[in-house]
């Protein structure tokens, strides 16, 4: 029945809960601070929103966590011209490499 909007109660032994990540979340109390520090100084391609309350929530609920220093790093962002240092960038993929793109640094 679809039209049954009453709670239905699920068990399982174990729950995968996605909620968007951390890395935007730079602050010294931050996830990354506490399990990658040394990644808070790469730039990020994950939007504003990720900043952890998905995990926050979820342990405050009495959820566990595994793998939290398990962050993905990707290598091709799009940099701004007329603001470089900006730590988000727009995640440039795959495919752009895949048709010719050419990855180039500052030197």
């Amino acid at each position: 029945d679809n039209d049954n909007t009453s709670p239905t109660r699920l068990m399982a032994p174990n729950v995968v809960l996605a909620t968007g990540g951390f890395a935007s979340d730079r602050r010294s109390s931050s996830y990354l601070a506490q399990y990658r520090p040394e990644l808070l100084g790469f730039p990020a391609t994950a939007g504003d929103f990720s900043t952890g309350d998905g995990v926050t929530l979820a342990t405050a609920l009495g959820a566990g966590t595994v793998d939290m220093d398990k962050v993905q790093i990707h290598p091709t962002g799009w940099v701004d011209p007329k603001d470089p240092s900006n730590p988000s960038k727009i995640l440039a993929g795959e495919l752009m490499r895949g048709v010719g793109g050419i990855l180039i640094n500052d030197e």
